[in-house]
């Protein structure tokens, strides 16, 4: 049984590393296209999204995290906070 086991065991890590490495590699593919700080990670840096005002990017240690605005904000680049669409700066890009 021991003899059994041992090959079933080994399989079983080679595919979970298999898969581990593949969900790495589509992440990686999906990062998006803004550049986050890469120092002074307790300074909390928000972007503003390439084409959609209704959201915002923040740098969580070098990598932007996707975060929306509430209903009927658009995001401030300048002020780096969600506000009223007239006052964001803000025009969507199709």
């Amino acid at each position: 049984m021991k003899k059994f086991l041992s090959p079933v065991i080994s399989a079983f890590l080679v595919i979970v590393a298999v898969l581990g490495l593949l969900l790495n590699t589509a992440q990686a593919e999906e990062l998006p296209p803004v550049s986050c700080p890469t120092e002074d990670f307790d300074i909390v840096k928000l972007l503003p999204h390439e084409t959609r005002c209704d959201v915002y990017y923040r740098c969580d240690r070098g990598v932007p995290i996707l975060m929306p605005c509430a209903p009927g904000l658009y995001f401030n680049a300048v002020l780096e906070v969600c506000d009223v669409p007239e006052k964001s700066g803000c025009t969507p890009k199709e």
